[in-house]
Parts: C-alpha cells; sequence; structure tokens
C-alpha cells in the first residue's frame, strides 16, 4: 500500500509513495482564496485528494510556529496544519508525525540547509520523483513519505 508524505501550509504538497519507493503521484496544496491576503486549506479539495489513491498511512511535518511569526500567522498556521490533520484522520488514515531535524537527517541534508537542497536529496533517494519536482515543497513532501515508507 501507498505513503502519502504531506509537506503542510499553503505552499505544501503532497506525495504518494508506493511501495517499491517510487512516487506515484504529487499535488500542491489546495487552498482558497478568503479575501486579500487571506487564504485557507481548501479541506474539501484536499480530502478529494487524500483518497485519490489507497494509502496506508499519512505522514506529516510536525511543525510548530516560530517566535518570530506574528500572532495572526502562527493562528493561521496552526489553522490549516490542524485542517490538514483533520481530514486525513477523517479519512481513517493513521498519521504519523515527524520532526523535520528527523526527515532531514534521513535525506541527508545537514543541519542549515537551503530548502532547495531537498530537492537534490529527493533525486538522489528517488530518481521516479524527477517530474514532479518543481518547488522544494514537492520534494519534502517525497522524502517525508519515504521517511514513512522506511520508519513507520
Amino acid at each position: 500500500m501507498t505513503v502519502l508524505g504531506i509537506d503542510p501550509g499553503l505552499a505544501g504538497a503532497l506525495a504518494w509513495i508506493g511501495e517499491d519507493g517510487a512516487v506515484l503521484d504529487v499535488a500542491d496544496m489546495p487552498i482558497l482564496d478568503e479575501g486579500p491576503r487571506k487564504k485557507a486549506i481548501d479541506a474539501a479539495a484536499l480530502s478529494a485528494l487524500v483518497t485519490r489513491h489507497p494509502v496506508r498511512r499519512a505522514v506529516i511535518e510536525l511543525v510548530h510556529a516560530r517566535p518570530t511569526d506574528s500572532k495572526v500567522s502562527a493562528f493561521s498556521f496552526g489553522r490549516n496544519v490542524g485542517a490538514i490533520e483533520a481530514v486525513v484522520l477523517a479519512a481513517g488514515l493513521p498519521l504519523a508525525r515527524v520532526h523535520p531535524v528527523t526527515w532531514r537527517r534521513f535525506a541527508g541534508l545537514a543541519s542549515g540547509a537551503p530548502k532547495e537542497a531537498s530537492i537534490a536529496a529527493c533525486l538522489r533517494l528517488c530518481p521516479s520523483a524527477r517530474p514532479h519536482l518543481t518547488r522544494h515543497d514537492r520534494a519534502d513532501a517525497v522524502l517525508m513519505g519515504l521517511w514513512g515508507m522506511r520508519h513507520t
């Protein structure tokens, strides 16, 4: 069965990893435009995406607000991550949460490596991902899915 890797956030992505470790599919996080400078996760569209392929388990990055985030930004981010987790759990999928340092270490990414380094790490571990890697968020989702395939 497939593992679903999820890079949360408005610019996040979802990646479906097959039993053989190959990338089956990648999708950008669906978002709703709620007005000027207000966007949110489109939970209905996300629900359809989550069930696009039979999935054994989902893996999401365990994220926290940063001290430099404004209150509004931190609340919005937490709301969106909560929506993602709720959709996954409502679909009946087991959900594993992984710290960024854990999946990044698994991928061979050094501490402080730039976000774009995820693409190179992803290509090294999973060459089948090449057509999907137009952004580092997609590579992050693939890498979390690969981590989930091997560690959960």
